[in-house]
């Protein structure tokens, strides 16, 4: 039997937050919009099938989501709130859902003239025990995924490409 308590859970120790940043060819508003335009989504994230708004702020954007996941064969759907924690940043919190106790996202963007600099922040927490190397290398693998499926939208988009 081990003596250090840690070597016996080192499969459901959290995810640390693991972040993610990219110069994309397009203006930071123009990166902006594709991450508040929710409900297109899956027009450039695959394992996104639909996103339904669910409630509105006073100013009309977007406060709860409900978005319906199909990732790696694996259908989901989850609750997420959504805050605008500052003008250059939108942030996704999961409220309930499948696999995870713990889902956040932020989106950060600097603008820098005909460019940006968009950050992905993503913090996870599964529901089941994961080796932690498996965990990072998944959730590592999924920020990437994101990011670079969002930088080449906005690149489209703005005919970076």
């Amino acid at each position: 039997m081990p003596t250090d308590m840690t070597s016996t859970h080192r499969y459901d120790r959290p995810v640390p937050l693991v972040s993610q940043t990219l110069e994309v060819d397009a203006g930071a508003a123009a990166v902006l919009g594709i991450v508040a335009d929710f409900e297109a989504y899956p027009q450039w994230n695959d394992e996104v099938k639909a996103v339904y708004i669910l409630a509105r702020y006073n100013d009309g954007r977007p406060s709860q989501l409900r978005v319906d996941t199909e990732i790696g064969g694996n259908a989901g759907t989850y609750i997420q709130a959504v805050y605008y924690p500052g003008p250059a940043q939108i942030q996704t919190v999961m409220q309930q859902g499948d696999l995870f106790s713990k889902q956040e996202q932020l989106f950060s963007v600097v603008d820098m003239g005909a460019s940006s600099l968009l950050t992905v922040d993503l913090d996870v927490e599964t529901t089941f025990a994961v080796p932690n190397l498996m965990m990072k290398k998944l959730v590592n693998d999924a920020l990437e995924h994101l990011a670079n499926n969002l930088k080449g939208r906005a690149e489209h988009l703005s005919g970076g490409l």
